[in-house]
């Protein structure tokens, strides 16, 4: 026979099971998804010129030419190819050596914007297909060095991470600073190599296009641990501070 005295009362157990309740509804709202907005934190300003980009850039690096920096899009709207030759070729008529390499997957490349054939490129070269005697080619319109993307099919480990640093590491060793243009879906290829080794990234965004709208794509940036300066074009975007990992990425 079950003693009563060890069954609790029926106020108590209401009282029980509604603190298991509440419990219960607490542990799901804290582990519901974040909101990608929430990662970001604050960002800005969104710099509207090549010369306000350099200034800021440089200003960052306590006025120094940085080794190398990324030019990527935050989604394939963004006009990316064009804005990397133009910091590439503004910083070419400051600087003596200076390199534009593309590592973009898509069809969104600087090759079309510069006239050039597109293969041979950064793929065949890590690839180990062709040297560098073969892909560097001269602007028409500077001093800049430019390596296209290459063949978008090649697939000898272009985007193997030791391979990619073979040729990472050369060209930082050969040029003052190394533009590295990249769409999105190169970048997410690249990001365990690229991790902690860029300086800065600039981060294009798309035509009328503000922070808030690209927030996911930023926040995809800001795994590499670096400084990030926004450039866009069009449309008023408002004047923030962007926070990373406790240094101003707006530099």
């Amino acid at each position: 026979m079950t003693n009563s005295s060890s069954v609790p009362p029926a106020n108590d157990l209401r009282h029980y099971l509604t603190q298991r309740i509440s419990a219960s509804d607490v542990k799901d709202e804290w582990e519901a998804p974040p909101d990608p907005r929430a990662d970001l934190g604050e960002v800005g300003p969104v710099l509207v010129s090549v010369n306000e980009v350099i200034d800021t850039i440089l200003e960052g690096s306590t006025g120094e030419l940085p080794r190398t920096m990324l030019v990527t899009g935050t989604s394939s709207r963004a006009q990316s190819p064009p804005a990397a030759i133009a910091i590439a070729r503004s910083l070419a008529d400051r600087y003596e050596q200076v390199a534009l390499v593309d590592l973009a997957k898509g069809a969104a490349v600087v090759s079309g914007q510069l006239n050039m054939p597109r293969v041979p490129g950064f793929a065949d070269l890590a690839a180990g297909s062709v040297d560098f005697s073969e892909v560097v080619k001269i602007d028409e319109g500077s001093t800049l060095q430019v390596i296209c993307s290459g063949n978008p099919m090649t697939n000898a480990g272009y985007y193997e991470s030791d391979k990619f640093m073979r040729v990472f590491e050369a060209l930082t060793q050969t040029y003052e600073c190394v533009v590295l243009h990249a769409d999105m879906a190169a970048f997410e290829s690249l990001m365990p190599a690229l991790k902690f080794e860029l300086p800065v990234v600039v981060a294009v965004l798309p035509p009328r296009e503000t922070t808030e709208g690209e927030c996911q794509s930023l926040s995809i940036l800001q795994r590499l641990g670096c400084p990030i300066v926004i450039y866009g074009t069009g449309g008023k975007q408002k004047q923030r501070r962007f926070s990373l990992f406790g240094r101003k990425a707006a530099v």
